[in-house]
Parts: structure tokens; C-alpha cells; sequence
């Protein structure tokens, strides 16, 4: 039996963001040819667990640093998936863990938001990745850990760049059949909404990808997938970021 694909998605912790977990679990699970082990990294109360005790004060999202210490996470052993949840995938993503990573530590998107890299959708070399990593007991001290890491890898060439199909910014100028793995990057056009964006709502630029995700949903429902199913363990309350 394969050993399965470590995908680990970085999302909110009181439950904000379960529909959006639930359609996308799905959605990679029903494309897969292998085993896949997801890990929802949530913030949470608890200083000796990896998601806890970070200072994270300069985030824009509720888990936006902890991508950084997936490698850590599997024993700076094989291979791992980073995404965020706001995501659908129509791809088998055993073809995103295997692809050639020429002896790179990481692999992402070239940046087109905002230069450099995108570092929504990573798969980490994770053995390679620890010369150049810094440890959890420091990130997690550290307020600037996040952007410090950013700065250290966007647009450098021990990144490996990925296909951008593997990290569809809003459906880009794909066709609807030619997707590989949609990213909903722009909280004001999701179709569902995390209850700590504050800003305003929008029309998403392609209305064909915006229901795309509402086709999706209903065929996870179908398939017996319930949001009650991603109720966090406990409720971590009131975030310190940035946020929107």
C-alpha cells in the first residue's frame, strides 16, 4: 500500500472556515489515487502542541506562520503539502507530491500578487528544508517569524516553481475543464465568508468559478459529508492578527 500524501491545510480555529474544509477535504480525497493524511493546523490554548503559543500579532491570518514548521512536523522526513483552505481541487495530488523538486527545499508558484512567490500551495523536500529552517521554540517568539521566512525564500532560486495551475488564483484565465487546484484568494468574493473578515463583500471577477464551489459542495454533501464533522475540539476565541 502507498504511503499516504501528508497534506497539511493551515485554517481557522472556531469553526469559521468548516464548509470550506468539508468541500475541499472532499474534493481532494475524491481526485486521489493514494492514501491522503490531512492535518488542519489550527491555532489553539495548548503551548506544548505545535499550533500553540505563537505570537501572532503581524499575521493576516489565524495560521498564516505555521507553514513554516511542516517539515518540523514530520521529522525533517519525506515529503508534505502545504495549503491554505480556501481551495478546491480537481487533480490527483499524488502528481503535486512527486513532482521534481531538482534537490530544492521548497516548491511554489512564481508570485503574481506579489512577486517573488506565492506560498499558498508549498510541497517541502523536508529533509532538505532543515538547513534552512528555523526551529518552533523561536518562530513561535518571534512576531516577524512569518515575514522573516518569506523574505528568506520569495523569488529566491532554492525554490523550486511550480506549475500555477497547482495554485489557481481565482481561476487566473483557465477554463473551468483545464482546472487543476482553484484558490479563492480574495476574502470579498469567497463564497463563504470567515467570520473574522471584516471588510467589504464583492462580486467575484468569474462567476463560473465562483459557483463552481457551490457545484462542489453539494456533490460533497451527497457523498455524506456533514459540517459537524469540522467542529473544532475547542473554541480558541478571539484571534491576534491583522486580519482584513
Amino acid at each position: 500500500m502507498s504511503e499516504p500524501v501528508r497534506i497539511f491545510i493551515g485554517t481557522s480555529a472556531n469553526g469559521e472556515d468548516a464548509e470550506c474544509e468539508m468541500v475541499y477535504e472532499y474534493s481532494i480525497r475524491k481526485n486521489a489515487s493514494v492514501p491522503v493524511e490531512i492535518t488542519w493546523m489550527r491555532q489553539t490554548h495548548d503551548d506544548t502542541s505545535l499550533w500553540g503559543g505563537w505570537q501572532t500579532q503581524m499575521w493576516s491570518t489565524p495560521f498564516s506562520g505555521f507553514r513554516w514548521v511542516i517539515p518540523e512536523a514530520c521529522g525533517f522526513k519525506g515529503r508534505a503539502i502545504y495549503t491554505d483552505c480556501d481551495m478546491i481541487n480537481f487533480k490527483d495530488i499524488n502528481d503535486l507530491i512527486n513532482i521534481d523538486m531538482e534537490g530544492k527545499p521548497v516548491a511554489a508558484r512564481r508570485g503574481q500578487r506579489f512577486g517573488g512567490h506565492e506560498f499558498c500551495v508549498m510541497v517541502f523536500d523536508c529533509a532538505a528544508f532543515e538547513d534552512y529552517s528555523m526551529p518552533s521554540n523561536r518562530m513561535k517568539n518571534i512576531p516577524e517569524s512569518h515575514h522573516r521566512m518569506i523574505n528568506k525564500f520569495s523569488g529566491q532560486p532554492i525554490v523550486k516553481d511550480l506549475d500555477p495551475k497547482w495554485n489557481c488564483l481565482d481561476g487566473d484565465d483557465v477554463p473551468v475543464d483545464e482546472l487543476w487546484h482553484v484558490h479563492y484568494t480574495d476574502m470579498a468574493t469567497q463564497p463563504w465568508r470567515p467570520a473574522w473578515y471584516t471588510g467589504q463583500i464583492a462580486e467575484h471577477k468569474r462567476p463560473d468559478i465562483f459557483n463552481l464551489w457551490f457545484d462542489v459542495k453539494e456533490e460533497a454533501i451527497a457523498a455524506g459529508y456533514t459540517i459537524d464533522d469540522y467542529a473544532p475540539e475547542e473554541n480558541f476565541g478571539p484571534y491576534n492578527i491583522i486580519g482584513k
